[in-house]
């Protein structure tokens, strides 16, 4: 048998399994619209498809003939019609009636669906992979705003629960001193129980190397206050709640799942945190990971175990100048959140009383746990955060919808005559669009679930991986019923916004002028250029908009790497220790420790200075409650806080920071001296109009303790590299207690080589000195952006895609357009036509659609932009060199785009394009 007649002769078999009568009417023309679905079909894959579509259309409906139903054929439920008579065509009864039941319906169309599907298979597998990142970064988005906004409390009976603050000396809400928590467990009458918190990071000695861990020091009382009892083992005892009871730890269920293999023996281990020996006693609640939002706390340590943090910590437990602690409480039976509120208020007063310097003018705010997602002095910023994070993801959605949408209502064009023949032998106007409708449904459903398993990947990738996320620890990024709610509706509104168009349109259509105009070129109906035409210019806007944010991100970060930080980070290297360490000291100081530390590095060869601080540039460290003298701020307690490092002598010649005003610290600023200290530029335009030299301040808890400021140096960079406006305090290193510290180190080669030798000085001063920090200045300003390069990074690759599919739209467009009008396009050429003007006119047409979407995006971006006003630096989040490129890009990208086909079309060969009509 010649191949070529193989597909005829199968297909006659098939027929041959309908009814005679049937053959004679309509064999022929099954027949020929078999083979002709079979001949469109490109590639092993497409072949396969389709021969699975024929074969189970035709044995499908032959049964269904058989037994007196309704005929399907090729897909199509027809009423059929004699030729000659026109009369319907009667198929045999066999009792069961004529009508098609539902489930037969949803049938025949999944699998009309599925078969057109893989007839397609890369058109699919591209439409797939398009609606994949759109919902996955949209669920990705979604998961992470949901976990710190949307979740409920993490208490059980959360109505019941309320969050307590004293304020901040200037008026905020802030943490409180564990003495004010002591006050706060007196109201029994209001409070049913009152626990204290205080988060921090300890280093955890594992079999496979140190780690870094997140704590939180708790009281006994905390179990009772979150309302879930401890998955193993037991809580802390109030007898925990007091220094020197020993060091004992909760660890949180989710540590004990994923770091200790959920191992039941774990209760009774000893694990080492900062060299202390910790006892694990309990793993916690299933499902808790901690009160700070979605911060995973992988252990609870009792306040017993305070020392594990520092002697500072300990002391802390007394002193109520240090808010350190977190308080929540639980309410009595039948007390509401306003009697709670009054009962603080009064303690607020009595406090103020009591210890006036400290408290006077600080209240104590009481919050309902529902109304704090993470803390009230940052819940504000956290809504338009996560708007323009829903946002951003929001619109590569759109993009991938509307390119979606178009390329399908290209498709639908091109299936014209199909969806014609379909109309023609029966089928209704509502069974067409369905068909369309489940197509789009089916592709978004398959890129829905793997949108899912990729934003689920994404989220543990940038959870385990170290400096992505700007905070200490882990996420629990955990996906919840509403997440999966969120997700089931994107792709439902998905699949109807890229599925509606052609949907519509396709069913619509007049079958008979389809037919008519099979085979030959034609011209779009208005209404589907109009359609067209908007997708491609809600493409244009979309992109626009994500374009001008990233190119505000990239200049803000180009001036950021710019920026001269107020020193010279060359030629710096530092090293940080701690002398927290059980054991280490013996009979030495820490300051005496330190300091043969800095000898011992300012010794090597190619170092020519080396400073102690307390404090480096370009990063968090401490800051002190603070009395100016003369100046009186607009609310709060009358103090500031001020962000303070203690440095030696040297410290601003090695960092090369001058000395503007008055001197430097000297041998005779130590102890038994005056008090003195320095300030920077900006503390002294704000506290003393600039001349601060002369001034004073003094600890708010310290009346009397005035000290002098002696110097005054250039402003510098404190927490970030951009920011040298921050008020900065500096006190001579001999004046406090010292137990950790960095030492400076300024070579007079290059920094990185002196790493190595620096740490081997380290370790013959003392074996037992920890090494916290080992890099260079270079280096340390790097790190600090890299947050601005991950931001503009990821923000540029989200343009990058908005433009490939913006011009992938215009492209498609502009290529179906001229191939409907190849052989009008090929005439007005063989008539003397100029092919230029052919090429600028249809690229015009589509310039037009482009400068709308451009218009409207330039004004959305005009309102959105602003929000990223907070990180940008050194550049107006309005600026118009960026909108204007952004407009420029987009349009020589979009015209191109039009080009290319257009160019084609108008070069082709008239008499082929003849041939063709």
């Amino acid at each position: 048998m010649n191949p070529r007649d193989r597909p005829r002769t199968l297909i006659r078999f098939l027929i041959r399994l309908y009814p005679r009568s049937f053959r004679v009417r309509f064999g022929d023309e099954m027949l020929e619209l078999a083979l002709g679905r079979l001949s469109r079909a490109a590639g092993p894959i497409a072949r396969l498809g389709t021969w699975t579509g024929v074969a189970s259309d035709l044995a499908w409906g032959a049964l269904m003939e058989r037994v007196g139903r309704r005929p399907s054929v090729l897909g199509a439920h027809v009423t059929t019609t004699d030729r000659a008579s026109d009369a319907p065509y009667q198929p045999r009864s066999r009792g069961w009636g004529h009508k098609e039941t539902m489930m037969e319906t949803l049938r025949h169309d999944l699998g009309s669906t599925v078969r057109r599907v893989f007839r397609t298979p890369w058109f699919s597998l591209a439409a797939i992979v398009i609606v994949a990142l759109g919902i996955g970064a949209n669920t990705a988005v979604f998961t992470f705003v949901n976990a710190v906004v949307l979740r409920a409390p993490p208490f059980a009976e959360a109505e019941r629960v309320v969050r307590i603050y004293q304020d901040s000396d200037d008026g905020e809400p802030n943490s409180s001193s564990f003495p004010a928590y002591r006050d706060m467990t007196e109201f029994t009458e209001i409070f049913s129980s009152v626990s204290a918190s205080s988060p921090d990071e300890v280093q955890w000695e594992r079999e496979d190397g140190p780690a870094s861990a997140v704590v939180a020091y708790t009281t006994a009382s905390h179990i009772d206050v979150i309302g879930y009892p401890p998955q193993l083992g037991r809580w802390f005892e109030p007898a925990f709640d007091v220094p020197g009871a020993g060091y004992y730890a909760v660890v949180s269920h989710h540590t004990w799942t994923n770091q200790m293999g959920g191992d039941p023996g774990v209760l009774g281990r000893v694990v080492r945190m900062n060299g202390r020996p910790v006892t694990i006693i309990g793993v916690g609640p299933e499902g808790h990971v901690g009160i700070d939002g979605p911060v995973v706390t992988d252990f609870w340590l009792s306040i017993s175990s305070t020392e594990v943090g520092g002697a500072f910590r300990v002391s802390n437990l007394d002193r109520r100048q240090d808010h350190w602690y977190n308080i929540q409480a639980r309410l009595a039976p039948e007390v509401e959140v306003a009697q709670a509120r009054s009962a603080m208020e009064s303690l607020a007063n009595r406090l103020a009383e009591e210890y006036p310097e400290l408290n006077e003018g600080r209240d104590i705010s009481v919050f309902a746990a529902a109304d704090v997602a993470l803390h009230p002095q940052v819940d504000g910023s956290i809504g338009p955060v996560a708007g323009l994070l829903l946002g951003i993801a929001g619109i590569v959605l759109l993009l991938a919808c509307s390119n979606l949408a178009n390329l399908l209502l290209v498709q639908g064009i091109s299936r014209s005559s199909e969806v014609a023949v379909r109309r023609a032998i029966g089928a209704s106007r509502g069974r067409i669009a369905s068909l369309f409708l489940g197509e789009a449904l089916l592709l978004a459903t398959v890129g829905g679930v793997i949108g899912v398993l990729l934003s689920r990947w994404g989220l543990e990738l940038v959870n385990r991986t170290p400096g992505l996320l700007p905070i200490d620890g882990q996420l629990d990024l955990s996906m919840d019923a509403r997440v999966l709610a969120f997700t089931v509706a994107l792709v439902a509104a998905s699949a109807c916004f890229f599925g509606l168009a052609p949907a519509l349109r396709s069913a619509r259509s007049d079958p008979g002028q389809e037919l008519r105009s099979e085979g030959r070129s034609a011209s779009q109906s208005r209404g589907t250029s109009f359609v067209q035409g908007g997708l491609v210019a809600t493409q244009v806007a979309a992109s626009v908009v994500l374009l001008v944010g990233a190119g505000l991100l990239v200049r803000s970060l180009a001036n950021l790497e710019r920026v001269d930080p107020g020193f010279d980070p060359r030629a710096i290297a530092y090293v940080q220790t701690n002398t927290n360490v059980p054991g280490l000291l013996g009979d030495e100081s820490a300051p005496l420790l330190l300091e043969r530390a800095r000898e011992a590095i300012e010794a090597l060869p190619g170092v020519e200075r080396a400073a102690l601080t307390t404090r480096v540039p370009v990063g968090f460290g401490g800051s002190t409650t603070t009395i100016v003298e003369g100046y009186d701020p607009t609310s709060g307690t009358g103090s500031v806080e001020l962000d303070f490092a203690a440095v030696d002598d040297g410290y601003f010649d090695v960092l090369g920071v001058p000395v503007v005003a008055g001197r430097s610290f000297g041998p005779d600023d130590g102890p038994g001296g005056p008090f003195v200290v320095m300030v920077n530029e900006a503390a002294a335009r704000r506290f003393w109009g600039g001349d601060a030299l002369g001034g004073r301040i003094r600890p708010q808890s310290v009346p009397g303790a005035w000290r002098e400021v002696v110097g005054v140096v250039a402003d510098h960079a404190i927490e970030d590299v951009g920011d040298t406006s921050t008020p900065m305090l500096f006190y001579p290193l001999g004046r406090g207690g010292v137990g950790s510290g960095f030492i400076v180190a300024r070579t007079s080669g290059s920094a990185a080589d002196a790493l190595g030798p620096m740490r081997l000085a380290l370790a013959a001063v003392n074996p037992a000195l920890p090494l916290s920090a080992l890099d260079t200045m270079e280096g340390r300003m790097g790190e600090a952006l890299r947050m601005p390069r991950i931001t503009a990074g990821l923000l540029g690759v989200f343009a990058l895609l908005a433009l490939l599919l913006a011009s992938v739209g215009v492209y498609s467009v502009v290529s179906f357009s001229v191939a409907r009008r190849t052989a009008e396009l090929g005439i007005r050429v063989a008539l003397g036509a100029d092919s230029r003007r052919l090429v600028g006119g249809a690229v015009l047409r589509m310039l037009a659609v482009v400068a709308v979407g451009v218009g409207v995006g330039l004004g959305i971006a005009a309102l959105v932009v602003p929000l990223l006003g907070g990180v940008l630096f050194g550049v107006p989040s309005l600026d118009p060199w960026t909108f204007g490129g952004a407009a420029l890009l987009l349009t020589v990208l979009a015209g191109g785009a039009a080009w290319i086909p257009a160019r084609r079309a108008a070069h082709a060969d008239p008499v082929e394009a003849l041939r063709a009509r």
